[in-house]
């Protein structure tokens, strides 16, 4: 074989590697964007992220965890909703499920049980906790179905009241929240612009 026949059989050795290594690079890095953009939306509380794609024969409830920092009408567990109206940018609200025994001793007793899990709700500005969220800066209000033959309310505990210098001690009762509740006694609805724990409670 001559040197020069080795040489053109050399470098077509090395551009065909060098394309299936570009193609390789290019299915990688696609899978990284991806990834990516998922990870984005999810941060950003994307209610079609959230809720994930329903498997076979089923469908997923949305997650007991939610994080937005835009508007919208989301579900958190399929148990309550919160709607975010003229949020402006640079606040996030974050909620989470509870469960309903957190502190339900101190809920008055002429007030009834709770009637759903409870509702941990956090405010954030430029990613760090805040108190409350100003009515100027958005509104956020949570609505849970009222079980049937039950009267409901909204209460509300003021778990970071302390650590925010609103209060000098943990609450010792929980605070009757003025409650929206609709003609057919079916959606209870009340404003939660403040970080704490929200229940529905009746008999």
């Amino acid at each position: 074989m001559t040197t020069n026949k080795y040489l053109r059989i050399t470098l077509a050795l090395v551009v065909f590697l060098g394309v299936l290594l570009l193609a390789g690079g290019r299915s990688v890095w696609a899978g990284q964007d991806n990834a990516a953009n998922a990870a984005v939306g999810l941060e950003q509380g994307e209610p079609s992220l959230l809720a994930g794609p329903p498997g076979p024969g089923s469908v997923k409830p949305p997650p007991r965890h939610f994080k937005a920092c835009k508007d919208g009408l989301y579900s958190v567990g399929g148990v309550v909703t919160i709607e975010i109206k003229n949020l402006k940018p640079g606040y996030c609200i974050e909620a989470v499920l509870w469960n309903p025994r957190f502190q339900f001793k101190r809920i008055p007793d002429e007030a009834g049980k709770v009637l759903a899990h409870m509702l941990f709700l956090r405010v954030y500005y430029q990613g760090r906790l805040t108190y409350e969220l100003p009515i100027e800066d958005g509104s956020v209000e949570a609505c849970y179905a009222v079980p049937p033959e039950k009267q409901a309310q909204f209460y509300f505990y003021d778990f970071y009241g302390v650590r925010f210098k609103k209060l000098t001690h943990p609450p010792k009762t929980w605070e009757a929240l003025e409650t929206r509740v609709d003609a057919d006694n079916k959606t209870a609805c009340a404003f939660t612009q403040v970080s704490g724990v929200y229940a529905l409670v009746g008999k």
